[in-house]
């Protein structure tokens, strides 16, 4: 390790370079990684989406080939890459759109759809919404899990970094389920949504030996996937899941408050909660730090198509919305046609909403016997498009 950090404190290096490659070259050089020589090995970049390179929505495949090549040259061990994209989207097409086709089929690195093996339930000790969890059968196949996540901002979590990116270890539809949980007792109790705490409890069970934090081009704005990508040529690299995902947020001036789940395994793991409590290489992470746009507290929606009702709602379904409605342009104009109305309600302070609703988001389940309820706080786009094409299709 280079440097002389404070022993007592968890150990982040922060890398900038032009040539990402050598960025997380020098990053990684300046930690302790164990003896890997023998050891099953999985790099779990972020490849969750059909997105093309160098947007902040998926790894950037030079980050993933660098970490394979560093790992490769000091460690013989048996290497793996993968995930689990959403809904919809195929592991295989999704690594090819990304950038990372050429990993598919290489000898020195074994290519595994992380759905494509029978599931593993895993207890959660202690969770406050999760008891258990299906997870990827492959699990139990790896020694050590390098989470190699993109910095972006997330409409729903704040941000998502090292421990969200292992949601993507989550079988199949668990991922889904995690945004249609309905527990308001559990709200109430802790003081934070079922999201939230669901990402924390799921760190009690998923958490990564390494990140490596891809902030080559980091996603600003409304993320995860609709925002705008803004190149740092920046890594983040650490043993220590929580210092890494505080040390990328401070890079753009941001701290644990504005990640919920965070604070929340910050308290179960009583892990450090900010950065003075990291010790960063370089000490001085100033030259680093960039203005970074967050996700807007309130956004536009306007469809001449749909009555939206809303009154007391969050930018997480505002987002869901926003969306769905920008993505699904004929969905809505078929629906439209066939019911001569689309009506959306989001909000916690609703008073009255038409029959036949869709209502958005645990905050409405008031409304339950007004039209069709979507459990989650929020729902995805993606629960809503189905949720409008299936009663499109009953109709029809």
């Amino acid at each position: 390790m280079n440097g002389n950090p404070d022993r007592n404190k968890p150990v982040c290096a922060i890398s900038k370079n032009k040539d990402i490659k050598q960025a997380v070259f020098d990053a990684l050089s300046r930690i302790d990684i164990p003896d890997l020589d023998g050891k099953h090995v999985l790099l779990k970049p972020n490849i969750g989406r059909n997105a093309k390179m160098s947007t902040g929505v998926d790894t950037n495949p030079e980050v993933t080939e660098a970490v394979f090549e560093f790992l490769k040259a000091k460690f013989n061990a048996s290497y793996y890459i993968g995930d689990s994209p959403i809904m919809g989207v195929k592991c295989r097409e999704a690594f090819v759109n990304s950038g990372h086709g050429a990993f598919l089929d290489r000898s020195d690195i074994r290519f595994v759809d992380l759905d494509s093996k029978k599931p593993l339930t895993l207890p959660i000790t202690g969770g406050k919404i999760l008891k258990e969890i299906k997870v990827s059968g492959f699990i139990r196949d790896f020694d050590y899990i390098i989470s190699i996540p993109v910095l972006k901002m997330h409409m729903h979590t704040g941000a998502s970094l090292g421990y969200k990116n292992m949601k993507g270890l989550l079988y199949k539809r668990e991922k889904v389920k995690l945004h249609q949980l309905y527990v308001p007792e559990a709200k109430k109790a802790y003081g934070f949504k079922e999201l939230d705490l669901a990402i924390a409890d799921l760190a009690r069970v998923l958490e990564p030996d390494l990140v490596v934090c891809d902030a080559s081009y980091a996603l600003e704005g409304m993320g995860p996937s609709a925002g705008s990508a803004k190149q740092l040529d920046t890594v983040i690299v650490s043993t220590d899941c929580l210092a890494a995902d505080i040390a990328a947020l401070a890079i753009v001036k941001l701290d644990i408050n504005h990640v919920p789940h965070l604070m929340l395994i910050a308290q179960q793991k009583s892990g450090v909660t900010s950065i003075t409590e990291v010790a960063t290489i370089p000490e001085d992470i100033e030259p680093f730090k960039t203005d970074f746009a967050v996700p807007p507290a309130e956004i536009m929606i306007k469809c001449c198509k749909v009555n939206l009702i809303d009154n007391g709602s969050c930018s997480a379904c505002q987002s869901s919305v926003f969306l769905f409605l920008k993505n699904n342009e004929s969905l809505v104009g078929d629906y439209f046609a066939e019911y001569n109305h689309f009506n959306i309600a989001i909000g916690s302070d609703i008073k009255e909403v038409p029959i036949d609703t869709f209502l958005i988001g645990n905050c409405t389940a008031n409304h339950i016997e007004r039209g069709t309820f979507l459990v989650g706080c929020p729902p995805s786009q993606t629960i809503i498009m189905e949720t409008v094409k299936k009663k499109l299709a009953d109709k029809t």
